[in-house]
């Protein structure tokens, strides 16, 4: 069953932010009528942010083909040692999320107070939700920043209503891969993007070397997407 707000999801860490004045509130990204091409020209996106667009369009033709019978494979994978690619395959019916890591590589995201505004970008997570696809925001933010997150998230435009999933460490042992796991045990986890592989799963902190993780490299582009950050300072 499709949960009615983030807040209630189970591997959602974090209460919902307190409310704030109107002023702080960016407005809704509206879908008049179906996106088919991404980017919209009339809204562009930055010029860095192209594997942006593919993550929108995989989740948007991932969406279309799960709504026509198709069978639809997650982002996660099946096993958790092996290192094949295989993936888990979706329940029908699952309630399908497209999964943002918002961590540099090797840090932890900083929420901006005066977020760069992102049109173009708000654009492509409002073609997902319009698929019917859920944004689900992880970091390894403690839980008692999950106001300055929405608040970011609003500001920038990418989370304009407050209704996407946010997942934040409750303590040092809540990982971002077991909230990942709880989340693709009640969900279809159609798509993942981050800024570096570990962000797809946690496996990649271990290999031996790059190659032993050949059978892994395929879902880059097909389920997993490195992506440049989506929420940034302006002036930086």
């Amino acid at each position: 069953m499709t949960p009615s707000a983030p807040a209630a999801m189970p591997v959602a860490s974090a209460p919902a932010a307190p409310p704030r004045p109107a002023a702080a509130v960016t407005a809704p990204v509206a879908v008049a009528a179906p996106v088919t091409a991404y980017p919209d020209p009339r809204t562009p996106i930055p010029a860095d942010q192209g594997s942006f667009a593919r993550f929108v369009r995989y989740g948007q033709a991932s969406a279309r083909g799960a709504q026509s019978g198709a069978d639809l494979l997650s982002a996660v994978l099946s096993d958790p040692v092996a290192l094949d690619g295989k993936r888990r395959r979706c329940v029908v019916g699952e309630q399908m999320v497209a999964l943002i890591d918002l961590d540099p590589a090797g840090g932890t995201f900083s929420p901006p107070a005066n977020p760069v505004s992102q049109p173009g970008l708000a654009l492509g997570l409002a073609v997902l939700r319009e698929a019917g696809v859920e944004i689900a925001w992880f970091s390894d933010l403690p839980v008692n920043q999950s106001g300055a997150l929405r608040a970011a998230l609003e500001r920038a435009g990418l989370d304009p209503r407050g209704q996407d999933i946010i997942s934040l460490s409750r303590d040092e042992g809540d990982t971002k891969q077991q909230r990942k796991d709880n989340l693709a045990g009640i969900t279809c986890i159609i798509a993942i993007a981050g800024d570096e592989r570990s962000d797809f799963d946690m496996r990649f902190k271990y290999l031996r070397s790059p190659e032993a993780g050949a059978g892994l490299e395929p879902l880059i582009g097909d389920g997993w997407f490195l992506i440049q950050p989506l929420l940034t300072e302006k002036g930086q």
